[in-house]
Parts: C-alpha cells; sequence; structure tokens
C-alpha cells in the first residue's frame, strides 16, 4: 500500500515538474522486492557510483564543456559530499528532486541559456526506460538507475554553472578588453548541501545574478518571447517621414506596431489611420527607448528600429544577460553603473538608482573599455597630460596650422617624458619636422576652464589609463548619441557628482565653488572607495519598467553572438562524437 502511495505521488508530481514524461509504471518482482525493502539496492547503487566515478574510464570522457569549468571533478565533488549515494532516483524511478532539476533545466531558455547545452543524448532512452514501460528490480534495472543519476547530475551542473559564470568565458568576446575574472562558487557541494537540507528549489532560484537589473531583463525576455510566440510585432511600409496630422495604412500599421510592443495602449489601434497628439507620444516613447531624438516622427532611423523584428530583441536580450552573468556577485552597497552604448551613468544605492546622469563615451576607434574598479581619488582642477597618442594624431595637425593654439589653449610643452623634462616655448619648437612616428616632446594643458578635463576628474586603478571627467564641451550631451571621446567618460554633472561621492558636510557647495574658482589642483582622497563598473549592455531595463535597446557601438554584439555559436557548435560536435559508446556502456562492456 505505501509503495503504490509512493508511485501516485510519483505520478503527479512528474506531470507538475517535467509535464512531458509519462506517467510512471513500476511492477516489483519479489526477485528483487526483499533486497530493495532491506536497503541493499541504495547500497548497491552507491557501491557502482563510486567505482564509476573513481574508474581510470572516468578520466578518458571527452571535456564539451567550458575550460574554466572541470565538470568530472565538481560530479566526485557532489557524490562524495553525499557518500556516493544516488540523488535524483530511488528503486521506484525518478525523485521529485530529480524532476524538478529536470523541469529547471527544460525551462533554460527563460534565462536566456540554450536547453541543447544541457541535455545529455541518453536521457531520453533513459527516461523511457524507467518511466514507461514495466520494468524488473535486479542488476540491469539498477545500472540503468545509476546511468541516470550521472546523467542529471552532469546536466544540472553544467546548467548551475551557466547560469552562475556564463555561457562562455568573458575573454572570448571582450579580447581586447579589460574584464575582472569573476570568482567562482563550489556548485557541486552547494547542490549537494540544498539535497541535504531539502531546499533545491532555493538554490535553483538563487543560481544566477541577483541584481535587480538581470532579474528585470529576465522579466523583458519572457515578454518578448511571448511576443514572438504571438508571431512577432507587424511592420510598418517604408517611404516618407510619418508625423502629426498623416493618415493613412502606414499610420495604422505603425499603430498596432506601437501596440504590440506596449508603447501605445491596444485600444488606441481602432482610433482611426490618423497620426495624432497621442500616436506622437507614443513614438516618442519608443524613440527614447531605442536611444533615438524623441521628436515623435517616424524617420529613417526610427522606421528602421520599428521594424526589427522581435527575435533580433530577443537574441540582444539574451546577449545581455550573458553579460550580467559575467559581472562580480557583489557590485557594492554604493556604486556606479556606466552603461557605455546607453551613454548613462547611475549611482546605484541599496540597489536603487539615486541619480543617473548623461555621459560621453569612447568613439569607436578609441572606445572605452569593460571594467570594474574602485574610485580612490579625485582631482579638482586637474592637469591633463595629453597621451601620447593623442598629442600626435589629434593635436598635432592644430599645432601645426598654427602653432599658437598650444598658448591659447594653457597648453605647456616640455622637452621630454622624462619626470626631470624642462619647460619650453611652444613657439620655439619646429613643430613641421614632427608626424605622428616623430614627437618627442609632452604637452600637459594647465587647470582652466577650457582645460579637456574640466573642473574635475575621478580617478580608479586600471591599465588602460581610462578615468571619468569633466567636459568644456557640454554641447554634446544634447546629442542622442555620444560616442566622441577618447576612451574615457565625460559625465554631465560632475560636481554633483563631487558632493554624492564624498557625501561629507565639510565639502558643502561654498566650498566647492571655492576649490573650483582657485583653478588650483586640489587632490581628494576618498575615505572609503566607491566601486566603478563600466558595463557593455544594449539591451536594460529603465526605472519606469520599459526594456531600452541601444546600439551596439564597437560590434561586441556581435562578437558575442559569433563567440557563443562557435562554442555552440563546438559543444554539439563534441558531445555528439562522444554518445556512441557512452561511457556508461564502456564500463559495463569492462565488467
Amino acid at each position: 500500500m505505501a509503495a503504490g502511495r509512493d508511485l501516485a505521488n510519483m505520478n503527479s508530481m512528474l506531470k507538475r515538474h517535467i509535464g512531458l514524461l509519462p506517467a510512471i509504471t513500476v511492477v516489483l518482482v519479489l526477485g528483487g522486492l526483499a533486497s530493495a525493502l532491506a536497503g541493499g539496492w541504495q547500497d548497491e547503487t552507491a557501491h557502482q557510483l563510486m567505482q564509476r566515478l573513481t574508474s581510470p574510464l572516468f578520466e578518458t570522457l571527452p571535456d564539451c564543456d567550458d575550460p574554466r569549468f572541470d565538470l568530472q571533478q565538481a560530479m566526485r565533488r557532489f557524490y562524495s559530499h553525499r557518500h556516493f549515494e544516488p540523488a535524483w532516483v530511488d528503486r521506484y524511478g525518478v525523485l521529485p528532486e530529480g524532476a524538478m532539476a529536470l523541469a529547471a533545466i527544460k525551462q533554460a531558455g527563460r534565462q536566456g541559456l540554450r536547453y541543447a547545452d544541457y541535455h545529455d543524448p541518453l536521457l531520453d532512452d533513459l527516461l523511457d526506460g524507467i518511466v514507461t514501460r514495466p520494468v524488473i528490480i535486479g542488476p540491469a534495472f539498477q545500472g540503468r538507475q545509476v546511468q541516470l543519476d550521472l546523467v542529471v547530475t552532469g546536466m544540472i551542473l553544467r546548467y548551475a554553472w551557466h547560469r552562475t559564470m556564463g555561457r562562455i568565458d568573458p575573454a572570448m568576446a571582450h579580447s581586447a578588453e579589460t574584464v575582472a575574472p569573476k570568482r567562482s562558487r563550489d556548485l557541486a557541494v552547494g547542490l549537494a548541501q540544498a539535497l541535504d537540507d531539502g531546499r533545491l528549489a532555493v538554490f535553483l532560484e538563487r543560481l544566477g545574478p541577483r541584481h535587480s537589473a538581470y532579474r528585470t531583463l529576465q522579466r523583458s525576455l519572457t515578454d518578448h518571447l511571448r511576443i514572438r510566440a504571438a508571431g512577432g510585432w507587424p511592420t510598418v511600409d517604408g517611404g516618407p517621414k510619418l508625423k502629426r496630422g498623416d493618415c493613412g495604412l502606414r499610420v495604422h500599421q505603425l499603430r498596432a506596431r506601437l501596440a504590440a510592443s506596449g508603447d501605445l495602449a491596444a485600444a488606441a489601434v481602432s482610433r482611426g489611420n490618423c497620426f495624432d497628439e497621442g500616436l506622437a507620444r507614443a513614438v516618442a516613447r519608443f524613440q527614447h527607448r531605442h536611444g533615438l531624438y524623441d521628436d515623435g516622427v517616424v524617420g529613417v532611423r526610427t522606421l528602421a528600429a520599428l521594424n526589427v523584428p522581435v527575435e533580433a530583441r530577443v537574441r540582444q536580450i539574451q546577449l545581455n544577460m550573458e553579460r550580467w552573468r559575467w559581472l562580480p556577485a557583489d557590485l557594492g552597497a554604493r556604486y556606479l553603473l556606466v552603461n557605455i552604448p546607453g551613454f548613462e551613468m547611475q549611482v546605484i544605492q541599496a540597489g536603487q538608482a539615486v541619480r543617473i546622469m548623461r555621459t560621453i563615451v569612447g568613439k569607436k576607434k578609441r572606445p572605452t573599455p569593460v571594467l570594474s574598479s574602485r574610485i580612490t581619488y579625485l582631482e579638482i582642477n586637474p592637469y591633463w597630460h595629453v597621451p601620447a597618442k593623442i598629442a600626435r594624431e589629434d593635436l598635432l595637425p592644430k599645432i601645426q596650422a598654427n602653432p599658437s593654439y598650444l598658448v591659447r589653449q594653457n597648453f605647456r610643452v616640455y622637452d621630454s617624458w622624462s619626470r626631470d623634462a624642462r619647460a619650453i616655448d611652444p613657439l620655439s619648437v619646429n613643430w613641421d619636422v614632427m608626424s605622428e612616428e616623430y614627437f618627442p616632446v609632452r604637452l600637459r594643458q594647465e587647470p582652466a576652464g577650457q582645460n579637456a578635463l574640466g573642473r574635475v576628474k575621478f580617478m580608479f586603478p586600471n591599465d588602460r589609463s581610462v578615468y571619468i571627467h569633466d567636459t568644456p564641451s557640454k554641447r554634446l550631451f544634447k546629442r542622442a548619441s555620444r560616442p566622441f571621446s577618447s576612451g574615457c567618460v565625460r559625465v554631465e554633472n560632475p560636481l554633483e557628482l563631487v558632493s554624492l561621492l564624498l557625501d561629507d558636510p565639510e565639502w558643502d557647495a561654498a566650498r566647492l565653488s571655492e576649490a573650483v574658482a582657485s583653478n588650483e589642483r586640489q587632490v581628494v582622497i576618498l575615505d572609503d572607495p566607491i566601486p566603478v563598473h563600466l558595463v557593455y549592455l544594449t539591451a536594460w531595463v529603465a526605472d519606469d519598467g520599459r526594456t531600452h535597446f541601444g546600439d551596439d557601438i564597437y560590434g561586441h554584439d556581435q562578437t558575442l553572438l559569433s563567440a557563443l555559436m562557435a562554442t555552440d557548435a563546438a559543444r554539439s560536435a563534441c558531445r555528439i562524437a562522444a554518445a556512441p559508446p557512452t561511457y556508461i556502456g564502456k564500463f559495463e562492456k569492462e565488467r
């Protein structure tokens, strides 16, 4: 009777958690019943697991996984922690925990992952052999259960690794960038402990980034997957600009398109085929979400953004979820987040953005790098020590055209790059003989209103010599797209940022204004360095709950997509090649 209740409960559980597996039908025959009830099955299964995991044959398995992750060693740690007891099956078949693990993996797409990365070629046959036909408890059945337990363990550990650390090493997508290595968790032991404590659901829920920005992006993925499943959103035919007062079929298409993405209320689709003020506001919302000039007029760029297929937006969200998995688990209680293609800086405190500022970032040929560091000090009225490359490529043509440029812009010229270099008269230098290959002098711009760094710069250690700073070119912040710098990040309201970072009553507005007005360089050390993260996100969810999409200004999306596709292809080929014969098959033949 108890066994019957167990089987009924398993049937119900499998229907709830997996949905695709038929109900279990198990026939116990007298030959195996006594051994199973006496606990001999569990002892024998543990013995088989230990034999297989400690066998030299286990080392011959092809490594089809992330080179950062040793799956075989992780499996050994997992089972060792459990004293080699099976985790996902018992003498009747799949346990509720096994069903839960398989259900979570089956929904990998909701996490921006691929089920194909975890689906073992043997899984379907093993489940078919255990849950769809009457089976006999005995050595052959025990072997299949052991095999299934190993397969599920390998699947769930790969899945947990990808959710926690990402599908690929970030260096594959940012070879030219500075990407700090992320500290990995011991997922094998964590999983084993979760099973011991009956907290598998909590373990699965806590996989991956805990940042609210990631969670909102995950919900956005679900929304876009729903739109895709419904057939996507309609397109708008090409033609002249669409603006207030226009009427016709294209305006109706525009209404339908904006309603599909939530920029326009669904009820507004049937309000005629004319472009009214409400539609103009919806267009402006769409433009704002896509980094376009939000004038409410559908021009060439807005039309192109409207007609990007939902599949492309799904892929864009998935790529950015991958980037979030690369970031440190702890960004800091208070930190700066600079989204490079979003041209935006957020000051985050207790998980909330307390201030958002527009930024200017590096142009394509001098990109702003992706990195994490800490702001340790700031400079009021900084000098600008002109990097050699900028001096040769950007300033030299201006100097050669008019040597007085250096005097007007308050530059000093030094006769070498050594520490004891002497200042020389810029008008005494023969600039005509200099070139990009030959530029022996050093330039330094003095603190003043026209200084390229403005009135303040924020310094954080990094090997790319970039920092955040003010700028005298305030007009550029009015542009929707702002990749104009040589790699550093220019911020729109630097003095406000100083006040937020210092958070010191001694540095009130009056003292700060006095320090700036002095034109004297002053260094302020931060007692508590502030984490700063320069990230590359082309899809994110703003405070208003709307998904924003930015241009792939450096081509990193395409690089990441290519790296993922190449890795996916290599993994698939490796697993197909490794499937026949399997390790378990080899082991059984050896026995």
